[in-house]
């Protein structure tokens, strides 16, 4: 076994990060490289602090089925040691991580993630109270609408194979949403489980259900990422690059639908498709503002700080300060996600590509439950149109699951495209709970299991955080290509 002197003499491998995407360009610019003072003291030492006998005997544990007893699971960073720029500590793989654009790690867990209590707030709790009240309402309308006899022969005609088929796509979806999650992690720390990325996003999909506007849901992913053994520094990134990805591959998406089908359903619903065209115009102009941003942040900087100056001088906002400082942190994180994106087209191309099958996995799942119906005269994509349309209208609601508008729009759009009240309502039913109620039942489950250190679950998660423990997670970094050599 090397000694600690040989250890310490060993070359340390740089961790990747978004902004090291942009080396080249600082470099280019004249920015001096990060010079760490503390350079030589940086080893790739054992963890703990332990000696390196101890690291053996800790080797031999990971790779046995018996979990120590002593393993404090609420605090994942017991092995993974996700630390703060702030820290004297080296990360996994022994480096200190230095960003040239934005420096990510200076931020720490209780900035960016909440905590406990937060997650059992009472506004938490109001919410789950209006998806429960939503659940009557559909119940009632659902009893109404079908009219009793018309209900039973609406259920009596369904073929309950494509309800299974209907569940298996709602899994397909929370699967793909995973699959890109992991992509864009791969580049960013390698070695996380993707089966713990499979648990944050339904984890996710959860908080996304019972919180406004989707709003609890990726505080909640970076909490949980951070939990699992994520640091924060890379989980948010993650997940802000995610969110762009999907809304570009959503704006294009809405871009094909409306070509083809908003003349078809714009003479007899008119007041509906301006509701479309509402949602549609406000992810449109947020991809062209980070699009604008990546490309001139010093003018989109300049001109939100005058806006914010001018609402704080007017007294619009009472502290025009504070509400600048959030905005311009904000702004520079949204800047380094769209960078990176943009300095690795194939994650881009690749994640997009993913994000375009989710949805329309999706948004074909109210096809296959008319399928079982046996109304299947109307064309694919008509319905898938309307499914879009249906999420356009949803995307600006600032309700939990946008009850309400969800529900109406769906019945609006379908009702004139089959006309059967009964079905429809039937169809609403079984929609909404794939959509909605089925992953707050599932995200609730697995939430309550991982936070309960005696489920297997729980246990199963301990044991990764015990092989994550001891893996290199930094990315290799691509070779510099010479300069050719001039005469």
């Amino acid at each position: 076994m090397a000694s600690n002197d040989q250890i310490k003499d060993e070359p340390v491998g740089k961790e990747a990060c978004p902004s090291d995407a942009f080396a080249d360009d600082a470099a280019a610019k004249g920015v001096p490289a990060p010079v760490d003072d503390n350079a030589d003291a940086i080893a790739v030492a054992p963890m703990n602090g332990n000696t390196p006998q101890d690291d053996t005997d800790a080797s031999e544990a990971a790779s046995s089925d018996e979990i120590p007893a002593d393993v404090d699971y609420a605090d994942a960073s017991h092995w993974m040691h996700s630390i703060s720029a702030d820290s004297d500590e080296a990360p996994e793989s022994g480096s200190k991580i230095d960003l040239i654009d934005l420096d990510l790690t200076g931020l720490t867990d209780n900035e960016v993630i909440p905590d406990k209590k937060t997650a059992h707030s009472l506004g938490r709790k109001v919410n789950v109270g209006l998806c429960v009240l939503a659940f009557v309402m559909l119940l009632g309308y659902l009893f109404i609408a079908g009219e009793g006899g018309d209900l039973l022969r609406a259920l009596s005609s369904f073929n309950w194979l494509f309800l299974l088929i209907a569940l298996v796509m709602i899994l397909v979806y929370w699967l793909l949403e995973s699959v890109c999650m992991q992509i864009i992690c791969n580049k960013l720390f390698k070695g996380f489980s993707f089966m713990k990325t499979n648990l944050v996003t339904v984890i996710g999909q959860y908080f996304n259900c019972i919180t406004p506007l989707s709003s609890g849901g990726q505080p909640m992913q970076a909490y949980y990422y951070s939990r699992f053994g994520l640091p924060a520094h890379y989980a948010l990134p993650m997940l802000l690059c995610r969110f762009i990805v999907y809304q570009l591959t959503m704006t294009v998406y809405a871009v094909i639908v409306l070509i083809l089908r908003f003349n078809y359903f714009t003479e007899d619903l008119r007041p509906i498709m301006y509701l479309v065209a509402i949602g549609f115009a406000g992810g449109f102009l947020l991809i062209a503002f980070l699009f604008a941003l990546a490309f001139a942040k010093n003018t989109i900087m300049k001109l939100t700080r005058w806006a914010i100056k001018l609402a704080g001088r007017i007294g619009i906002l009472k502290e025009a300060d504070k509400t600048l400082a959030s905005v311009e942190k904000s702004l520079e994180e949204s800047y380094v996600g769209i960078r990176f994106l943009l300095k690795e087209p194939g994650t881009l191309i690749k994640v997009s590509l993913v994000t375009f099958a989710q949805l329309t996995v999706y948004f074909s799942m109210s096809w296959v439950i008319f399928a079982g119906f046996g109304l299947m005269a109307n064309d694919y994509f008509t319905v898938v149109s309307c499914q879009a349309f249906i999420y356009l209208i949803a995307s600006f609601v600032p309700l939990p699951g946008a009850v309400g508008a969800a529900e109406g729009s769906y019945i609006v759009f379908f009702n004139y495209v089959f006309g059967d009240p009964s079905i429809v309502a039937l169809s609403t039913f079984i929609w909404r709970f794939y959509t909605f109620y089925l992953p707050i039942i599932v995200g609730m489950i697995l939430t309550l299991m991982v936070n309960n250190e005696k489920s297997f679950l729980a246990r199963w998660i301990r044991k990764d955080d015990i092989r994550m423990a001891f893996m290199d997670h930094a990315v290799p970094q691509k070779k510099q290509k010479k300069p050719k050599k001039t005469d």
